[in-house]
């Protein structure tokens, strides 16, 4: 075992904070009821800080069936600034960033969930992981139509 300075991630969450955390124990519910987990993810850099990226994420988790319902619903919102130095290449600094900084702020929001679950009735829940590539991409894609119809509707007001 090697000592001495340890070795940091190019990556640091500099904060992170909830704006909202409900968990609802449902009378009746079972542990065994299915359910849906929605996410929003919203990220942007830092102005003036080319190396920072604020970051929001969003999780609903419900029940998927009304007739045997999950013994929680849940919906968390966190936001967060993460920063990326040393070797880094500049083309992946966003992307790792995003991915990661989420994965960050999702464990945040898995420890929430698990700590306030725990003192619950039905006792303590885990989220499910999630793919943050796969969210990012989706992210970026439903950015893309919304730029496409804000310039649409622009292109239509102008001609009118």
């Amino acid at each position: 075992m090697k000592s001495g300075i340890p070795s940091y991630s190019p990556l640091q969450l500099l904060n992170h904070y909830f704006t909202l955390v409900n968990i609802y124990s449902v009378p009746n519910g079972s542990p065994v009821g299915k359910t849906t987990v929605d996410q929003h993810v919203g990220f942007q850099p830092v102005e003036g800080q080319p190396s920072q990226w604020n970051l929001q994420l969003q999780i609903k988790m419900a029940s998927a069936d009304a007739n045997q319902p999950f013994i929680y619903q849940i919906e968390v919102h966190a936001y967060g600034t993460v920063e990326i130095s040393g070797d880094v290449p500049q083309d992946n600094r966003e992307q790792i960033a995003i991915i990661n900084g989420l994965s960050l702020l999702y464990g945040a929001c898995r420890e929430m969930i698990i700590n306030v679950t725990a003192r619950s009735i039905y006792g303590p829940i885990s989220i499910p992981s999630l793919n943050f590539t796969k969210v990012l991409q989706e992210a970026q894609q439903y950015q893309l139509e919304q730029q496409a119809q804000l310039a649409e509707r622009q292109k239509s007001v102008s001609a009118g």
